[in-house]
């Protein structure tokens, strides 16, 4: 890692270790930092694993909210506007003490943005997950990492909470911070897509992110068209913009396939007919595109997070993390759901 070591990544550490101290809220140090000042924006998505356009399972569920406040800078010391982005991944347990599912997802990420201009702060993940497959050695991974461009470029530490060995190397860091640097135009490209497609898109410097694809840092382009989303939110085929990332022209990069059906905010809280939605999405300083369904490729099958709800505030109080709605049937979702 690049420049002074010292505090900087004294500071990291504990960061890191400090997650740790409540187990039931991983992160707690980060979330110190931030003061929330609106209603949080809720979104709740099942996780499914699909094979051949069919839906063998549902595997766990994803809470994500969105909160604007303000965050105490680790640099600076002050309080800046910031919009706070909490995503728990979580798949249901046994239900016996001490004892895990086969698969046994537990993961956490944080993000920290300044608002308006939507530069990331932070990035933080942690990791508890237990693998156990019918064939071949079991895994289990408790770690955390942080990458952090709070002081003008990117540092990065990861913990490995089994080990206690701590990590600082971090492959082509300033492609990361150019990343964390664009997020807004590349929000603003995709949401500009959504409402008025052009025939441009396809060359549009904004089109372009860089991503970090099992340690490679590499660049993407973002590809946009118009379809109808797989089935959501009850059922729902939504008039949606379907977004792709893909290799560069004469890139060799070739990053498994992505997809993720997408309204800018305030189409999707008109299509909810959700006042309070429709008021935040009016409020919003910054205009954001939301996905609605997401598949992502797997060695075998794919995984799919379809939408179930989005509403103001929190979690649904009825509407456990580790509450996983049963797997409808494969040949009867087949029938409503062609993607």
């Amino acid at each position: 890692m690049r420049g002074g070591i010292g505090s900087l990544i004294t500071g990291l550490v504990l960061a890191v270790t400090g997650i740790v101290g409540a187990a039931d809220r991983p992160l707690a140090e980060i979330d110190a930092r931030f003061k929330p000042e609106e209603i949080p924006v809720c979104m709740e998505y099942d996780v499914g694993y699909r094979f051949m356009n069919l839906e063998l399972a549902r595997v766990g569920k994803v809470v994500a909210t969105t909160t604007i406040g303000q965050w105490h800078h680790r640099v600076t010391g002050e309080d800046i506007p910031a919009l706070f982005l909490d995503i728990q991944v979580n798949s249901p347990d046994s239900g016996k003490t001490g004892e895990r599912n086969r698969v046994s997802i537990h993961d956490r990420i944080v993000a920290v943005m300044t608002m308006p201009g939507m530069n990331a702060l932070l990035f933080a993940k942690y990791t508890d997950e237990y693998l156990h497959p019918l064939i071949g050695r079991k895994k289990e991974t408790v770690m955390a990492s942080v990458y952090d461009a709070q002081s003008g470029r990117m540092d990065y530490s990861a913990c490995n909470l089994q080990t206690g060995v701590i990590t600082t190397n971090l492959a082509n860091p300033e492609a990361l911070w150019e990343l964390s640097q664009r997020i807004k135009p590349v929000m603003e490209f995709l949401v500009s897509q959504h409402r008025a497609p052009t025939k441009d898109a396809v060359t549009s410097e904004k089109g372009r992110i860089v991503a970090n694809l099992d340690g490679r840092v590499v660049a993407l382009r973002i590809l946009t068209k118009r379809d109808r989303s797989p089935t959501c939110l009850g059922k729902q085929h939504l008039d949606s913009t379907c977004i792709v990332p893909v290799a560069e022209r004469g890139s060799s990069v070739k990053p498994r396939d992505f997809h993720a059906w997408s309204l800018d905010f305030k189409s999707l809280a008109t299509t909810r007919r959700d006042g309070e939605l429709i008021k935040a999405a009016e409020d919003a300083p910054v205009e954001s595109v939301v996905p609605v369904v997401m598949d992502y490729e797997l060695g075998l099958g794919n995984v799919r997070a379809t939408m179930t709800a989005i509403h103001m505030g929190v979690m649904s109080a009825t509407n456990s993390h580790l509450l996983v709605s049963k797997s409808p049937k494969p040949v009867s979702q087949e029938k409503a759901d062609t993607h």
